[in-house]
């Protein structure tokens, strides 16, 4: 079947597309009530050098490690955010009450000239309720602090010369994460609708099919009710009769065959006795 008339027999169909939409908001229905929302919960880090310890060092900016940041520091947080990408700290995140899902990503400048690494991590945790979004966050600073006092300790840096973590920003309460339960609506939506569109396009030659065979089951008649053959079997003695031998045109031939259906289709309501059956001929014209 070619695409035409596929189109035309599914246009001729509507209760049946109505019934492919219907499936689709049926799908879509189900892709809302099935889809879960996710709550995410956001923190902030710093990581800072330790203060000065040198004799005298008992005010000024030598003893705050807060004035004391540079791209040394902004290396050191770029390495425990590629830290906390480990095993152990996805199972504590997921302990606290986070679904395993969590970013730590360092914050650069602003500044497009400078363009460079600060040493804040920026942290950000999933779970499956505001408050578990909110715990898991909570965890990731703590794993922060303990994965920077691993790394220090495992390159042998003292006690007293170990930079630490402070927290910038304390983590939000859990906010739901985009729209996920518009996406899951749309998405089942579609699907659902398609594959109802795939199935009518394949059923519908069978359809058709069968429908053709319907017809023909009821001795082919034409629209009027009357039997082809009879329409035929006229066209023909009225042929044989006429004696002519110049072939009727498609548009003669079509309108002899009206005009011999609309006799017969009278003459059946009439309750008059049928036209006479035509004799054998031995050729036969275009009907």
């Amino acid at each position: 079947m070619r695409v035409d008339e596929l189109v035309r027999s599914l246009t001729r169909r509507p209760v049946a597309l109505l019934l492919v939409a219907l499936i689709g908001v049926l799908g879509a229905a189900y892709g809302w009530s099935s889809a879960s929302t996710t709550y995410e919960s956001r923190a902030v880090v710093l990581i800072i050098p330790p203060a000065g310890t040198a004799a005298g060092d008992q005010g000024g900016p030598a003893a705050n490690p807060l004035v004391n940041l540079d791209y040394s520091i902004s290396q050191l947080a770029l390495t425990v955010s590629s830290q906390l990408q480990g095993d152990e700290v996805r199972t504590a995140v997921v302990a606290a009450g986070g679904d395993g899902v969590y970013s730590a990503d360092t914050l650069s400048s602003d500044n497009a000239a400078v363009a460079q690494l600060t040493p804040l991590i920026s942290l950000t945790a999933s779970g499956p309720s505001a408050e578990g979004a909110q715990r898991a966050a909570a965890a990731l600073v703590e794993q922060s602090s303990t994965q920077l006092a691993a790394i220090q300790t495992a390159a042998n840096v003292p006690a007293t010369s170990q930079a630490r973590v402070v927290t910038s920003a304390a983590p939000t309460t859990g906010v739901a994460a985009g729209n996920a339960q518009v996406r899951a609506a749309g998405v089942t939506g579609l699907a659902a609708g398609f594959v109802a569109l795939l199935a009518l396009v394949a059923l519908t030659p069978l359809l058709g099919g069968r429908a053709g065979s319907g017809r023909s089951a009821g001795t082919a008649r034409a629209r009027s009710g009357v039997s082809r053959a009879d329409v035929r079997a006229l066209l023909e003695d009225e042929w044989q009769r006429s004696g002519r031998n110049v072939p009727l045109t498609r548009a003669e031939a079509r309108q002899a065959w009206r005009s011999a259906e609309a006799r017969l289709e009278a003459a059946q309501r009439s309750g008059s006795r049928q036209i006479e059956a035509p004799r054998t001929v031995r050729h036969q014209g275009r009907g």
